[in-house]
């Protein structure tokens, strides 16, 4: 496990990926990786494949990070990305090390996710008890400032930031943002999705409360560089489906996504 986040980068400059046409390979499933890193830190949280065959994985621990983005133009990508990195999250740590909490259109028929003991919570952003969570998670915070308790690590996704966003009413979204910058300080992180045409001024003052952005290809120049400050052809080098880009302030770095068996 690296400082920050990520790559076994010998400095802290911020170095742009050198992008090449990526080469056909078989890429492990989650499991095969997981089971080639027995065992694994707990706390940790897998979130894809380097280049270079590398596991990419955030210690939970380290809050520097901050929370996560996944953006695309496609939707389903984004989400079955979340899910497969959830999916990881529940077989690497106990229920006494990270809870999970998914607030996503598609709560009801995650089965998998249902099984599981570190999943607390898995609401569709309609229904109207979303906002007694989102109050929950700040007096947490706010508990967890005056303790500096961090334990267990709970992990807040949410799928399709945008429907969550319609239902929220104007208190609630700046208890959301409150959370994006106070939470990972005492172990909330906050892990969303957005499909990039979907994305509206209205929502900008949401997204730059992510540090950390995991890009998928997206085809309008300008959003592009709103997110990542790179040009689309850049994105668009990404391999469709498969692959994203993971920006955090230590660099930027290509991922494949690893699919799971379950």
């Amino acid at each position: 496990m690296v400082d920050d986040v990520y790559v076994n980068s010998r400095s802290n400059s911020y170095n742009y990926p050198i992008f090449r046409e990526p080469e056909p390979i078989e890429v492990p499933t989650l499991e095969e990786v997981l089971d080639e890193l027995d065992p694994i830190p707990a706390y940790s949280l897998l979130i894809g494949l380097c280049e270079d065959g590398i596991p990419l994985i955030l210690d939970l621990t380290d809050p520097r990070a901050g929370a996560f983005l996944i953006v695309s133009d496609d939707g389903s990508t984004n989400s079955t990305l979340l899910y497969n990195i959830l999916t990881g999250a529940y077989k690497i740590n106990t229920e006494e090390e990270v809870n999970l909490h998914l607030i996503s259109p598609e709560a009801d028929d995650l089965i998998n996710l249902h099984k599981q003991p570190n999943l607390k919570i898995c609401l569709n952003p309609a229904r109207p008890e979303i906002e007694i969570v989102i109050e929950e998670m700040v007096n947490l915070v706010h508990q967890r400032q005056g303790t500096r308790e961090v334990q267990p690590i709970h992990i807040l996704a949410v799928d399709r930031l945008d429907r969550l966003f319609q239902t929220l009413s104007m208190e609630a979204q700046l208890w959301l943002n409150w959370l994006l910058e106070f939470g990972t300080e005492v172990g909330l992180w906050i892990i969303a999705t957005i499909p990039s045409n979907l994305i509206k001024k209205t929502h900008y003052g949401l997204i730059e409360g992510f540090p950390s952005r995991i890009l998928g290809p997206i085809q309008f120049p300008r959003m592009t560089r709103y997110l990542s400050g790179m040009s689309k052809e850049k994105l668009n080098d990404l391999v469709l489906d498969e692959q994203f880009l993971v920006k955090t302030d230590s660099g930027l770095n290509p991922i494949w996504m690893l699919q799971t068996e379950d």
